[in-house]
């Protein structure tokens, strides 16, 4: 191999180097797609948001984990307002983001954690403690402003995922919310008795009905 090597001219032995060094190169650091542009500008936008910052090397958690805390604890339009402010903003610049490119900034773990649990929080707030009564009651405290936020999430979340995603996501949220109000005790010494699930006590078409999934977001 050694001898095959010397007995070829110098100007193809350096040639081949030249491409041999390409390849590796390409290999370590592959080329930037469009794609990759528009991730570091999503990243860019947003910074602060859901991204941390950093101050003189100190790193300021984004906006979203304080927002999010407060919305879960006052379960309110008015303290979750910030919140969903976050998660539409979030939707916006993805939503900037060309057809083609959309999954991939969508699977960037922070946008990926933000909209999958703002999907899943929204829900669960219109849901409540047990199951809605038919009807608008479905909806909770959410009026049109808060609809018209899931919609625009689900409309991302469809786009970057399918309809086989977004369904996917459904069954596993609704199998998650409660079929019944948890018992209350003041008895430190007693067993908590965890809640029957919607799906133990309602059909999975009722659950729907009563659910945020079925708003008709073509409205909003």
């Amino acid at each position: 191999m050694e001898n095959f090597i010397n007995s070829l001219p110098k100007p193809l032995l350096a040639f081949l180097a030249i491409l041999i060094g390409i390849g590796v190169f390409m290999l370590v650091s592959p080329p930037h797609t469009v794609c990759d542009t528009q991730e570091a500008t999503l990243r860019e936008m947003q910074k602060g948001n859901i991204f941390p910052t950093e101050v003189k090397k100190n790193k300021i958690p984004p906006t979203l984990v304080r927002a999010k805390e407060a919305c879960q604890l006052g379960n309110s339009a008015g303290s979750c307002y910030e919140y969903f402010m976050v998660l539409k903003k979030v939707a916006d610049d993805v939503g900037k983001a060309s057809g083609e490119c959309t999954a991939q900034l969508f699977n960037v773990n922070e946008v990926k954690s933000a909209l999958n649990d703002g999907l899943e929080l929204m829900v669960r707030l219109a849901w409540g403690t047990k199951p809605p009564e038919p009807g608008l009651e479905r909806f909770g405290w959410m009026q049109d402003a808060e609809i018209a936020i899931f919609c625009r999430l689900k409309s991302i979340y469809i786009r970057a995922n399918g309809e086989e995603g977004w369904t996917a996501l459904r069954q596993r949220v609704t199998a998650k919310l409660p079929g019944e109000e948890a018992p209350f005790s003041t008895d430190p010494t007693r067993a908590t008795v965890e809640p029957k699930k919607a799906t133990s006590v309602l059909p999975e078409r009722e659950i729907w009905n009563r659910s945020l999934f079925s708003v008709r977001c073509e409205t909003y």
